[in-house]
């Protein structure tokens, strides 16, 4: 058996003695969709040679110079190959390669693999010893003299259009950017499962480090921040990210798989147990943002083996609770639930609603309901004017796509059996339209909410529960 597949096994087997075999089952059925869905992602948006000569062909206003920052420590030779292969194949060519290089003796071919290459836009520096990940990303960020910095770990590869689209973003004045990701164990055009993405929200990124790759900011911004931080090995990104983004002004998400995260043994993309310091170092990076946002909360691990994190926000609010949403207007208390007749709600779902509607900002916040073991309610979307309910069906157990049912995040809008609001920003939006049937009403409001900058947030830990 090969270490990938021993890796796996020993993954598999773990997950089943620590969750049980009914979340061991949901799990692996997720899985086999996911695989799915990555494939077809690849097969429908394959890069042709025609548009690839028609990006190397574009003429820009103005070039901006890209960073892109490597730190090197005991590459694998083909490993390392193919990641020089997806820079220089670039088809924006502004570019140059930063690359620190911390590796041991044995991996003199480091160099002069690079070295042969004879392309003046790559810089090389062989460190004097290994500094660890921190200093080694802040050498190889401290040789950067572009505009802007992009972040690319030394086994992963970029898609070649990945900077071409980064480009168009810098243009439309974004000073942070990200993509979509895909995680591969054999090739790219095999990927194990695809990273779609959500666009920014402050609670997704404290709950989970779900921007990652491709990350590219200016140069200025992480200068402003100090660069890297001791004492978040594992942990480093997140914490670097989480404190650009208190900073930048504008984060744009580009939903396009730009960049794939190569799985293998020792990474952290196959198991969170080959770096276990990165729970704890991933808790304390979200503590240190919240303390700079001075917001007491508590952050604990939310599964298992991976770095996903509940943030329970100290409140010592006490709602009024209503089990109808016409039944709002009367409403005196500032902070407002309403849970449907049928929803048995606890004083801990309540507690954790009010902990997240307290927070500047957040226009409303919604729960989730189980009926039988399964999810009732939980968020709405919008795809082609029709009302989707987004995780209804799923068996309890579930951590949802990506482990997002395990904190708090962002929601497009909530269904109207179970959410809470405070009256202060009802009355500025002028209520809900009484004409609107059911969910419609809460869509219109979510829709309403945020026109006006209000963050409207999903929090599966505030759990109903439909009994009969």
């Amino acid at each position: 058996m090969s270490s990938m597949k021993a890796a796996v096994v020993k993954k598999i087997i773990r997950y089943g003695r620590e969750r049980g075999l009914l979340s061991l089952a949901v799990k692996l059925r997720e899985r086999a969709g996911y695989k799915l869905a990555a494939l077809r992602y690849v097969k429908d948006n394959a890069l042709t040679q025609e548009e690839i000569e028609k990006q190397k062909n574009t003429v820009y206003d103005r070039d901006t110079l890209i960073s892109i920052c490597v730190p090197l420590y005991n590459t694998k030779r083909e490993y390392l190959e193919e990641m020089l292969k997806s820079v220089i194949g670039q088809t924006y060519p502004c570019w140059e390669l930063c690359i620190a290089d911390g590796s041991t003796a044995e991996y003199t071919y480091i160099e002069a693999m690079i070295k042969g290459i004879g392309d003046r836009r790559i810089k090389y520096k062989k460190l004097n010893g290994n500094k660890g990940i921190v200093e080694n990303s802040n050498e190889a960020c401290a040789m950067a003299s572009g505009e802007y910095i992009a972040l690319l770990d030394h086994d992963d590869v970029l898609a070649a259009d990945a900077l071409y689209h980064v480009k168009k973003e810098i243009d439309n004045g974004s000073d942070y950017i990200y993509t979509d990701e895909a995680s591969f164990s054999r090739s790219v055009k095999d990927p194990d499962i695809i990273h779609f993405k959500p666009d920014y929200s402050v609670f997704d990124l404290r709950g989970n480090n779900y921007i990652c790759h491709l990350s590219v900011f200016k140069k200025t911004l992480f200068e402003a921040v100090g660069g890297f931080r001791q004492g978040y090995d594992g942990s480093q990104d997140h914490d670097l990210i989480l404190r650009l983004c208190e900073r930048a002004k504008k984060i744009t998400h580009i939903p396009k798989v730009l960049y794939f995260w190569r799985i293998h043994p020792d990474s952290v993309a196959m198991d969170i147990s080959a770096k276990p310091y990165c729970l704890t170092t991933g808790i304390r990076a979200v503590e240190s943002h919240l303390e700079r946002m001075k917001i007491k909360a508590e952050v604990t691990n939310a599964a298992e083996n991976a770095s996903v994190y509940r943030v329970r926000y100290k409140t010592c609010v006490k709602p009024a609770v209503i089990n109808n949403i016409e039944n709002i207007k009367g409403v005196e208390n500032e902070y407002i639930i309403v849970a449907d007749r049928n929803i048995t709600v606890g004083a801990e779902a309540l507690r954790e609603m009010c902990g997240i509607l307290q927070l500047e900002g957040v226009g409303m916040v919604g729960g989730m309901v189980i009926q039988k073991g399964r999810i009732k309610y939980a968020t709405l979307k919008i795809r082609n004017k029709k009302t989707i309910s987004e995780y209804e069906g799923m068996p309890s157990v579930s951590e949802g796509y990506m482990k997002r049912l395990k904190y708090a995040q962002a929601a497009e809008a909530l269904p109207c059996k179970f959410f809470g609001i405070r009256r202060s920003v009802l009355e500025g939006m002028g209520y809900f339209d009484e004409s609107l049937w059911e969910d419609d009403k809460t869509v219109d409001m979510c829709r309403r909410l945020k026109k006006y900058g209000y963050e409207i947030v999903f929090d599966p830990y505030a759990v109903g529960e439909i009994r009969r």
